[in-house]
C-alpha cells in the first residue's frame, strides 16, 4: 500500500512510527537488563570458580616446586658422596701401601715389598661388595686386576670403553694431574650386566715410591638408584592439605610410588585391573612427555563406590626418569564455590523487581518524548526544502563555472592532478597521463606515492608536506617514475584548495617534464669536466676530489695518496703506429686502471700519456703499496690492438697527504717529481716523494720476503725467560720469545718484524709455529725429571680472530702430553679495546679448554678497569716501565701496590717485568707480588740453558 503524504498527515504518522520504536526498544531494554543480569551471575560464579581453581593449582604447583627442588639437592649430592666415598676409599689403599713400604723397604727386596703391597690390597671389597682397589704402573701395565687377574702384568694402554675413551690412559692423567690425584670418568660393566656398559667415576693417585696409579671406582647409576629410593620414601610421609599426596611413575609406566594403593607399587600400570586405573597413569604419562601440565580424573578408591574428582600436577624429572605427580581433591574447594554461587542468586533475584519498574518508566517517558521531538522534526524539514530551494539555483550558476576550467584542465601542457584531503586521486588531464604513461582509470583512487621513484629518502616527503600543511603550497624539483618503471626530472608545484571555514578540500599538483633540459645539462657537465677520450676525470674534477678526500682525512686523521704514473716511451708507438693506435692503447690503460681502484678513489687523465691514480682513506703510508704493485702487474700484460700486440711500463710516482704536502696541486707536483726519479732509476717502477720514505719501504720490503721464508728455513727460534716465585726463589714458569735469525744477516728483534707479520698476516702461521714449538719443548722438559713449570706464549689480535685458533692450541697441547693449565696464553690490552665478536668467542673458548689467560703490559693502555671483570684472566703482568724506578720512585711503589690489590681482589696472580736487581725484588717481595721476572734471574737464553738452570734448582 503506498502512503499519500501531505502537510497534515506527516506528522500523525512521524509520531506513530516513533511511538513504535520506542516501545520496541524499551521491552528491549527490559529484557537486555534481565540477560545482563543473569549473564552477570553466571561470570561472578565462573570467576569465583576460576579463582578457587587457581588456589589449588597453585598449592599444586607450590608442592611441586619444593618437592623438585628436594630431589634436585638428592640428585646433586650423589655425585660428591661418592667422589668423598672414592677419596677415602684410595687414601685407605694409601695408608696400606705406605704402612708396608715404609716397615717392609730396605728389609726385603724391592720386588718383594711391591708384592706384599698388591696381595694386602687384593681382598679388599667395599661398596656391597662391588668396590675393589686397582694398580696401573704409568706404562699402562695392569699390576692388581682383583675381578680380572687374567689381566695382570699386560699391558692395559689401549683398552677403550664403548665411546671411545681410553680408560688407562685417563686414569694415568688423573693421577698425575695433581699431588693429591684426580677423578677419571669412562663405562664399563656393572657386575648385573656383562652386555652394555654404564657410566662410572673412578679416583686415582701417584703412589710415589714405585710411580703406581693407585686408586677405585664406582658405578654412577648405582649410587643415584640409593637417592631415588630415598627419595621416594620421602615423598610417601609427604602431605598437603586433606587430600594432597605425592605419586612417582617411572617413564616405562613402573608404579614407584601410590600411597592409597602401595600393593600396586612396583607393577607396571597395564597390569592395573580397573580399566580407569591404567588410563589414569597413561594420561599422566602422556602429559609428562609432552612437558607436563595440569589434569582433572576422577579416581574410585579400590573396595568403594565413591568417585572423587581430583587435580594432578604432572612434571618429569629427567635426572632420574621418573614422573612426579602432585594430586589434590576438588572436595576441598567445592562448598566455598557452592555458597558463593547461593549468594550471588540471592542478589539477582532481589534486583528483578526495580528492573521492571524501570522499563515501565522508561516506556511513559519515551511517548511523551516522541510526541514532542515529532513537532520539532517536521519544523526541520519545512526549512531543509526551503534551502534545498536555493541550493538548486546556486548550482545552475556553478555549472558554467566548472565547464570553463574543465576545458582548461583538458587542454593544459602541463601535467595536473587533483586529490582528496587523504590525498586519493580523484582527476587527472591528458597531459598526466602522456608524461606518467598512467591513463586515468589506473590512478583514480590511489596515492601519489605510486610515481615514487625511489631516489628521495622519506625525510624529504616528510618536510615537503609539513611545508604544504604550513604554507599551503610546495613548489620544487622532484624525481619521479613513469608506467614503464623508468625516472623522469619534473618541477612540481603543489598547492591547498581549502574550504570557507579552513577545512582542506583538495590538493592540487601541477608538474612540468624536465628530462630534456637535465639531460643538456649533462652533456655541458659530462664536457666540462671529463676527459673526452677515455671517459676519465680531467684536472679540474681531479682537483675537486682530492680537495674533498683531503678535508674528510683530515677530519678523520687518515691519508691521500697520488700516484702520478707516465707511460714509458709511448712516444715511440705514437710517432710510429699513429694517433688513432695511440688513442685505443691509452683508453686500454684507462679501462685497467678503473679496474684496480675501489669506488672512493678517483682514475684521472691528466693529458698525453700522463695519469694520476687518487687513493683516499689511507691509515698508513705503507697501504699505497699495494695498488702501486696492482698497476705494474696489470700494464705488464700485453695489450692486443687490431694487428698489433703492445707492451708499456710505467713509471710511477707517489706523494702523501699530510706527510708531503697541504694542497692538491702541491701534492700533485711532489708526486710528479717522484715519476721522474722512477724513470731514472730504469723504468718500470714507483718511487715515493721522499729519500726517507724510500729507504723505510726498502727495509720493510725486505723483512717483509724474509718472513715469507723464515719458517722454511728454519730461521725462527725460540728464546725462554723463566718466571720465579719471589716467595721460594724458584722458577715455577718461563715466557717464549720469538728471534729471527736470517741464514744471511744478524739477528732480528721482535720489535722489527712482528708488526710487518701482523699486517701481512704472516702471524698466523708464525704464531702456530710457536705455540707448538713452546708445547713440544715443555714436554721435553717434564721427560728430564724437571718439577712442572707453566709456560707464557704472547698471542697477537690476528690470531685470536682465527676461527680454528682454540682448535690449533687443543692439537698441540695433546700433541705434546700436557694439560692445558700448563699453557698461558698473553694478550695485551689493546684486545681488551676491540670490539670483534671473534676475539671474544676465542677467548671463552680458551677458558673452556682449560688454559690459563695473562694480560700483559696491564696499566700501559686505555682498557677499562671494568675488562678484568668481563674476561676471567689468571694473571696480571705488571708493565717493567712501573718495576725500573721502583726502588727510587715512590709513585711507582704506590702505583704497583694498587694493581697487586686489584689482582688480589680478583684472584689474579700477579707478575712483575723488567725486574733487574735484588732491591727491586725485596720491594716486590713485601707489596705482595707473587712472580718476578727480568734480567736479575736470566735474561732470555735458549731452551738447553733455562734446562741447566732448573736442573741446577734440583741439585741445589
Amino acid at each position: 500500500m503506498k502512503l499519500e503524504l501531505t502537510d497534515r498527515n506527516l506528522q500523525r504518522y512521524h509520531l506513530t512510527g516513533t511511538l513504535v520504536v520506542v516501545v520496541v526498544l524499551a521491552l528491549a531494554l527490559a529484557g537486555s537488563l534481565l540477560w545482563i543480569g543473569l549473564t552477570e551471575y553466571r561470570q561472578i560464579t565462573q570467576r569465583f570458580e576460576q579463582a578457587q581453581q587457581k588456589r589449588l593449582h597453585d598449592r599444586l604447583q607450590s608442592e611441586m616446586d619444593a618437592a623438585v627442588g628436594y630431589l634436585d639437592f638428592l640428585q646433586a649430592r650423589t655425585g660428591m658422596v661418592l667422589r668423598k666415598a672414592l677419596q677415602e676409599k684410595t687414601a685407605m689403599a694409601f695408608q696400606i701401601a705406605t704402612a708396608i713400604h715404609q716397615h717392609e723397604h730396605g728389609r726385603h727386596p724391592e720386588a718383594e715389598v711391591k708384592r706384599l703391597i698388591l696381595e694386602a690390597l687384593r681382598p679388599q671389597r667395599f661398596f656391597d661388595d662391588r668396590g675393589y682397589f686397582f694398580v696401573r704402573d704409568l706404562q699402562g701395565n695392569g699390576l692388581l686386576q682383583p675381578l680380572n687377574p687374567e689381566l695382570e702384568n699386560t699391558s692395559l694402554w689401549d683398552n677403550h670403553d664403548d665411546k671411545g675413551h681410553f680408560i688407562t690412559r685417563g686414569l694415568i692423567a688423573a693421577a698425575r694431574s695433581s699431588e693429591a690425584g684426580g677423578f677419571s670418568s669412562y663405562r664399563w660393566y656393572p657386575p648385573d650386566n656383562r652386555l652394555e656398559m654404564s657410566d662410572k667415576l673412578a679416583y686415582v693417585r701417584l703412589f710415589a715410591p714405585y710411580g703406581w696409579a693407585m686408586g677405585t671406582g664406582d658405578y654412577l647409576d648405582l649410587w643415584h638408584a640409593a637417592r631415588l629410593k630415598e627419595g621416594i620414601e620421602r615423598l610417601r610421609a609427604w602431605k598437603f592439605g586433606d587430600t594432597g599426596r605425592f605419586e612417582v611413575l617411572g617413564l616405562d609406566g613402573q608404579i614407584l610410588l601410590q600411597p592409597p594403593s602401595p600393593g600396586d607399587e612396583g607393577k607396571n600400570y597395564r597390569q592395573l585391573a580397573s580399566p580407569e586405573e591404567q588410563d589414569i597413569q597413561r594420561r599422566m604419562l602422556a602429559l609428562a612427555n609432552e612437558g607436563g601440565g595440569l589434569m582433572e580424573y576422577a579416581w574410585r578408591r579400590q573396595g568403594s563406590d565413591i568417585v572423587d574428582t581430583r587435580s594432578a600436577l604432572v612434571q618429569r624429572f629427567a635426572s632420574w626418569n621418573i614422573v612426579l605427580v602432585a594430586t589434590l581433591s576438588s572436595r576441598e574447594i567445592q562448598a566455598t564455590i557452592d555458597a558463593e554461587k547461593a549468594s550471588a542468586w540471592a542478589s539477582l533475584s532481589s534486583r528483578l523487581p526495580y528492573a521492571g519498574l524501570v522499563a515501565v518508566l522508561a516506556i511513559l517517558g519515551a511517548i511523551l518524548a516522541s510526541a514532542l521531538f515529532s513537532r520539532w522534526m517536521i519544523g526541520l524539514l519545512q526549512g531543509y526544502k526551503r534551502d534545498l530551494d536555493a541550493h538548486a539555483l546556486a548550482l545552475e550558476q556553478k555549472a558554467g563555472e566548472l565547464h570553463l576550467a574543465g576545458h582548461v584542465f583538458e587542454s593544459s601542457n602541463e601535467g595536473i592532478l587533483i586529490t582528496d584531503a587523504e590525498r586519493r586521486i580523484l582527476a587527472v588531464n591528458p597531459a598526466f597521463t602522456a608524461i606518467s604513461g598512467y591513463r586515468a582509470e589506473e590512478v583514480v583512487g590511489k596515492q601519489p606515492d605510486l610515481l615514487a621513484s625511489g631516489k628521495h629518502e622519506p625525510d624529504f616527503y616528510r618536510s615537503m608536506w609539513q611545508t604544504i600543511r604550513e604554507t599551503g603550497s610546495w613548489s620544487g624539483e622532484i624525481w619521479n617514475q613513469r608506467r614503464d618503471g623508468s625516472v623522469f626530472p619534473e618541477l612540481l608545484q603543489i598547492t591547498t584548495v581549502r574550504s570557507a571555514g579552513g577545512e582542506v578540500l583538495h590538493y592540487v599538483g601541477t608538474f612540468l617534464d624536465l628530462t630534456e633540459r637535465k639531460e643538456a645539462e649533462d652533456r655541458i657537465r659530462q664536457l666540462a669536466e671529463f676527459d673526452p677520450l677515455t671517459g676519465l676525470p680531467n684536472r679540474s674534477l681531479l682537483r675537486d676530489r682530492m680537495a674533498q678526500a683531503m678535508a674528510r682525512a683530515e677530519r678523520e686523521n687518515r691519508r691521500v695518496a697520488a700516484l702520478v704514473l707516465d707511460l714509458d716511451r709511448f712516444k715511440t708507438i705514437n710517432d710510429s703506429l699513429g694517433h688513432a693506435i695511440g688513442d685505443q692503447l691509452l683508453q686500454g690503460v684507462a679501462a685497467r686502471l678503473r679496474q684496480l681502484v675501489r669506488h672512493s678513489d678517483t682514475v684521472s687523465r691528466m693529458g698525453g700519456d700522463e695519469f694520476v691514480v687518487a687513493l683516499t682513506g689511507l691509515e698508513h703510508p705503507a697501504q699505497a703499496l699495494p695498488s702501486a704493485r696492482k698497476i705494474l702487474e696489470a700494464l705488464a700484460a700485453p695489450f692486443q690492438l687490431g694487428e698489433h700486440e703492445l707492451l708499456i711500463t710505467p713509471s710511477i710516482g707517489i706523494a702523501l697527504y699530510p706527510d708531503n704536502a697541504g694542497d692538491p696541486e702541491t701534492l700533485l707536483k711532489h708526486a710528479e717529481a717522484a715519476m721522474y726519479h722512477a724513470k731514472n732509476q730504469g723504468r718500470n717502477t714507483f718511487q715515493f716523494f721522499t729519500p726517507e720514505f724510500n729507504h723505510w719501504v726498502t727495509e720493510r720490503l725486505r723483512i717483509e720476503n724474509g718472513l715469507r721464508h723464515a719458517l722454511a728455513r728454519n730461521e725462527m727460534r725460540l728464546h725462554f725467560q723463566p718466571q720465579v716465585s719471589l716467595a721460594t726463589r724458584r722458577i715455577v714458569g718461563c715466557e717464549a720469545l720469538l728471534r729471527w735469525q736470517p741464514t744471511e744477516g744478524e739477528l732480528v728483534m721482535p720489535d722489527r718484524f712482528i708488526p710487518v707479520a701482523e699486517e701481512t698476516g704472516l702471524i698466523v702461521p708464525i704464531g702456530h709455529w710457536v705455540l707448538e714449538q713452546a708445547c713440544r719443548q715443555l714436554a721435553r722438559w717434564d721427560a728430564e725429571g724437571g718439577a712442572p713449570i707453566r709456560m707464557a706464549v704472547n698471542v697477537a689480535v690476528p690470531q685470536l680472530r682465527q676461527p680454528d685458533f682454540v682448535d690449533s692450541v687443543r692439537q698441540a697441547l695433546q700433541q705434546a702430553g700436557l694439560a692445558p693449565g700448563r699453557l698461558e696464553i698473553e694478550v695485551t690490552e689493546s684486545v681488551l679495546l676491540d670490539k670483534d665478536e671473534r676475539i671474544s668467542r676465542t677467548l671463552e673458548g680458551l677458558l673452556a679448554l682449560g688454559t690459563k689467560l695473562s694480560l700483559d703490559d696491564f696499566g700501559t693502555g686505555y682498557a677499562s678497569l671494568s675488562y678484568l671483570r668481563n674476561f676471567r684472566f689468571d694473571v696480571l703482568k705488571i708493565d717493567r716501565s712501573f718495576v725500573s724506578e721502583l726502588h727510587r720512585n715512590e709513585a711507582d711503589i704506590k702505583l704497583i701496590r694498587a694493581i697487586i690489590s686489584i689482582a688480589r681482589d680478583l684472584s689474579l696472580q700477579t707478575v712483575a717485568e723488567g725486574v733487574e736487581s735484588e732491591a727491586q725484588l725485596e720491594i716486590l717481595q713485601e707489596l705482595g707480588c707473587n712472580l718476578g721476572q727480568g734480567y736479575h734471574f736470566s735474561r732470555p737464553v735458549p731452551a738447553d740453558q733455562l734446562g741447566e738452570l732448573m736442573r741446577g734448582e734440583r741439585e741445589a
